[in-house]
Parts: structure tokens; C-alpha cells; sequence
């Protein structure tokens, strides 16, 4: 019950969250229907908005782990190290970064990653 209660109160899984996505990108395709480009939108990349909104889902899992268990813990570093190279790869094609410079920032991703494995699961206070 008290899991529940948790989602309902934060609004997570419930709809908040993915209904304010729904509802962004749906004014994005308004907007871009009505003729009406915002220079930020304005991009050859501008797909790439969708790439980095979809780094929300990762990060809003480990805001509820967090909440959840009082710190961060192994799976929260593991979805907070998924929405970063969500955002970094939407990053590089909006800003047309250079692949060819900035492909180590992978390596060291990697390397984080194999960290964030080592680090334990906290109890969950709501099982």
C-alpha cells in the first residue's frame, strides 16, 4: 500500500510524468503546424529533443529510488548513469558535436558503469 501511496503522491507512473511528455511533444508538432519555428526547435537535429526526453524516464527513476530509500544507491547511480549518456548522445547531435573528439566520453561512461555495478541495493523501506 505504502508503494502506492508513493507513486500517487509524487504523481510518478501514475501519468504526471509521461502526460507532460505527452503533452510537450504534442504542442512541439502544433507549433511546428502553425508555422510557428522557435529558434531553440530550429534545428537540423531537431529530433534530437525527442533522444534527450527520453533521458527523463531514467532520471525520474532515480529521483523515486532515491526518495525512496534516503541516498543513492547502485541502482539509482546505474539510472542516473543511463539518463546521462541518453542526454550526451541527444547533446552531441544538437549541438553537432564532433564524434570523432568526444567518443572517449564513452570510455569513461563504461568505466562508470562497471563502478556503479559494485555499488549495493540499500533496503526499500516500501517492500
Amino acid at each position: 500500500m505504502r508503494d502506492r501511496d508513493s507513486r500517487h503522491q509524487y504523481g510518478y507512473r501514475g501519468g504526471i510524468v509521461p502526460g507532460l511528455l505527452v503533452i510537450g511533444l504534442g504542442l512541439f508538432f502544433l507549433l511546428d503546424n502553425l508555422g510557428i519555428h522557435p529558434a531553440l526547435l530550429d534545428m537540423h537535429n531537431g529530433w534530437a529533443w525527442l533522444v534527450l526526453l527520453a533521458a527523463v524516464v531514467p532520471a525520474s527513476d532515480a529521483v523515486q529510488r532515491y526518495r525512496r530509500v534516503g541516498r543513492l544507491d547502485g541502482p539509482a547511480c546505474r539510472s542516473l548513469l543511463s539518463a546521462a549518456v541518453i542526454a550526451m548522445v541527444a547533446l552531441m547531435f544538437l549541438l553537432s558535436l564532433p564524434w570523432h573528439r568526444w567518443w572517449p566520453v564513452f570510455v569513461i561512461y563504461g568505466g562508470l558503469c562497471m563502478l556503479a555495478r559494485t555499488l549495493p541495493a540499500a533496503d526499500d523501506p516500501s517492500n
